[in-house]
């Protein structure tokens, strides 16, 4: 089903387009940090949910989301407060005798505003009927040639910039759809809009789409992953797999988990992911894992993580299966005095995703 101008009816008011940090300036800030999590089925399918997370704001946003088929949407959001469970539930520890201490990221977020011409054409762009989840609205787009779906996006109040469009036709083909989300007109006015959005795809996608979140990222990008499979997973070469016992003790004891990560990531020319830890869905600790009811019994949730500059981005990675062993722990001391849950924050963003910049344009 087609659906002509389904965003072009937003308030053209200036703003950000942000997930999982905060609505801090129009230019962005110092770190994008971004979580998904996918399940592979039995059945033949990946069920995905990615976090959208925007603050207290009365400004427009939008949030694009390439996917490599056909997705199906939910109409169900999925409550913030089940990935901030299995974040916890699947968390590394770092025992230390120095104090304890959090990691913080910033968003990198891009100006948004929005078109106001409801009658904008299609551009030979097929698009779904539009689907409210909780306080957003998505749709699904695809078109088979970079110009037309960048004309598409241009005429619904995205603006991508000239620079990027090389990146952004990688992801247009016969096949190949974008997931387009903004905030649903019934949402509270000033209130936040911070949700999972689960969609469905056919087949076995374990794939990150880390070329597209060049996107409107910021300088440096943080990425987690919980991964649901028959059996704990890696990055695919060139990408390497580490573990905690890969971090440098330094930036553990002064814990700073974020430096540890990145200086071990950039040590393996950028393309590394951490394995922080790997879960049993069927004998979870400390606590049974969120999110259960997507994933069959007997799986394995793996979490990766990595943190790269935005300019060492550019191929996507997919996961296999990996037969070492994760360490979910690490000592960096002789005394235990205590001990920190690590990670790089339970920001959500959308790991495939890059949020867009929008803008407003006056009516022809």
């Amino acid at each position: 089903m087609v659906g002509v101008g389904l965003l072009a009816s937003l308030r053209s008011a200036p703003a950000l387009a942000c997930g999982g940090g905060g609505v801090t300036s129009k230019i962005g800030v110092t770190m994008n940090s971004q979580r998904i999590f996918m399940s592979v089925r039995a059945s033949g399918t990946t069920d995905i949910i990615a976090q959208v997370t925007v603050p207290q704001t009365t400004a427009d946003y939008g949030v694009l989301i390439p996917v490599p088929d056909q997705p199906t949407l939910d109409a169900e959001p999925v409550s913030t407060a089940e990935l901030d469970a299995l974040d916890r539930a699947t968390a590394p520890a770092i025992f230390s005798s120095t104090s304890d201490g959090g990691s913080s990221s910033g968003c990198g977020c891009l100006a948004a505003g929005a078109d106001d011409d409801a009658a904008a054409p299609n551009r030979n762009v097929t698009v779904s009927s539009e689907v409210t989840i909780g306080p957003v609205v998505a749709v699904s787009l695809t078109g088979e040639s970079g110009d037309a779906v960048r004309a598409w996006l241009t005429d619904n109040g995205f603006s991508l910039p000239e620079n990027d469009a090389a990146t952004f036709d990688r992801y247009v083909g016969k096949g190949r759809y974008f997931i387009a989300i903004r905030r649903a007109e019934s949402a509270a006015t000033n209130g936040p809009s911070s949700i999972g959005v689960h969609y469905t795809l056919p087949g076995d996608h374990r794939m990150l789409s880390l070329g597209f979140t060049r996107i409107g990222a910021a300088s440096k990008l943080a990425l987690t992953l919980f991964l649901a499979a028959p059996e704990t997973v890696r990055p695919s070469e060139p990408f390497q797999a580490l573990t905690l016992f890969d971090l440098d003790a330094g930036p553990l004891q002064s814990n700073n988990y974020a430096l540890a990560v990145e200086t071990a990531v950039a040590k393996r020319d950028s393309k590394a992911f951490l394995l922080e830890s790997s879960t049993p869905i069927d004998n979870p600790r400390p606590e049974p894992l969120a999110l259960a009811r997507f994933v069959d019994r007997g799986a394995i949730v793996t979490r990766a993580t990595t943190l790269v500059s935005r300019e060492q981005i550019s191929e996507d990675v997919v996961f296999v299966p990996f037969t070492g062993i994760v360490q979910r722990e690490r000592w960096v001391s002789r005394d235990a005095g205590h001990v920190r849950y690590a990670g790089l924050g339970a920001l959500g963003l959308l790991l495939m995703a890059g949020a867009l910049r929008r803008h407003s344009r006056s009516r022809q």
